[in-house]
């Protein structure tokens, strides 16, 4: 994702990229699991019954996407945030500058008239009508430090209790019984904190569960979701309201480990680095792109796709992947931006300076 904020890793390191990877695959599940919702919509007792096949389809869509969000928050959490002011104003002009080219994208391609008031909307109240997650990352990033120290001084036994302790409360009343509203179907930032501590933790354990080869990591993501969707057309069939998808769902918490172990294992040869260092330090714009009146833009494609080409999940996903190219290489004009802000920036600190 762009930025010092949501790439944790110092600039002056070289980058992991397989982990690189991870959030390119995330970001593109996130568009998937948009899709998947906004498409296919929720599965009901009336599909188990009368198309089977199409429930399979849209849960097993849902068990392979569903942890995209908490991927990206895991890195975070492996890597460590380091508070820095230049970070905290990269994230939010990153935001900020989105909100006004997707209107602009969207003024351009006919989709409705030009506002200087829905600009500045955009642009500027972002934090208030803006994705949820924008709030939710910057609460977790303010909390860095504080989480960051406890980390730090903590043996690795003792973070390890923690995390139980954190997932079972999160469990039994944000997930069961619902009702500890911090939690909200993991919509917030106390569960990011969580996923925060997390991934830290994945980092220094050595339970030999986490040391499996990447194989069996990989096979225990997909099983995981398999089951999933097993237990979802259970509960479908048999009227049970509680749907097993949630970012705070146990079972997707464990996929997110292991799915994240998998990546954290496989070897990526070199000569691919620079092509996923070009899309994951700007994976983040995919996520800004279908926001605001990107809402719209994103959905009328799909709508177009389902209703007038055939296979149209095959051209669903090629799609999918045009979209995220096209808004990792629009991205890099906000990056260039950026860095002319830091050059006139640096300047006037040196002129201050004399």
């Amino acid at each position: 994702m762009g930025g010092e904020i949501l790439n944790p890793v110092k600039s002056k390191t070289k980058r992991q990229t397989n982990i690189e990877l991870l959030r390119i695959f995330s970001m593109l599940m996130v568009l998937v699991i948009h899709y998947n919702v906004g498409t296919n919509g929720q599965t009901t007792h009336e599909m188990v019954m009368s198309e089977p096949l199409r429930f399979v389809g849209i849960a097993s869509l849902k068990s392979l996407s569903f942890i995209c969000v908490n991927c990206f928050i895991i890195i975070s959490g492996y890597f460590g945030i380091r508070w820095k002011w230049k970070s905290l104003c990269n994230y939010l002009f990153q935001i900020a500058f989105w909100g006004g080219m997707i209107h602009i994208i969207a003024v351009s391609l006919g989709m409705t008239n030009f506002s200087i008031k829905h600009l500045a909307d955009n642009m500027l109240l972002f934090l208030v009508h803006g994705n949820w997650f924008f709030v939710s990352y910057l609460a977790l990033y303010m909390l860095a430090p504080i989480m960051n120290a406890y980390i730090e001084k903590v043996e690795t036994r003792q973070l390890g209790c923690m995390v139980l302790a954190f997932y079972s409360f999160q469990t039994l009343f944000g997930w069961i019984f619902k009702n500890c509203v911090e939690f909200s179907q993991g919509l917030t930032f106390v569960s990011f904190m969580g996923l925060y501590l997390l991934g830290a933790y994945l980092k220094r354990s050595d339970l030999k569960c986490f040391g499996w080869k990447s194989s069996r990591d990989l096979a225990m993501y997909v099983g995981i979701g398999a089951i999933c969707v097993i237990i979802s057309m259970i509960s479908n069939y048999i009227g049970f309201e509680k749907d097993i998808y949630s970012y705070i769902s146990p079972l997707q918490i464990l996929q997110t480990i292991y799915l994240f172990l998998f990546f954290k294992k496989i070897h990526v040869r070199s000569k691919y680095d620079e092509l996923i260092l070009f899309f994951s330090t700007s994976a983040f714009a995919a996520l800004l792109m279908h926001s605001w009146d990107g809402v719209q833009m994103y959905g009328c494609g799909l709508h177009w796709i389902d209703s007038n080409l055939p296979l149209p999940f095959l051209w669903t996903m090629l799609y999918i992947c045009t979209f995220f190219i096209t808004a990792c290489c629009l991205d890099k004009i906000r990056i260039m931006a950026w860095k002319r802000i830091e050059l006139i920036a640096e300047r006037i600190l040196a002129l201050n300076t004399i």
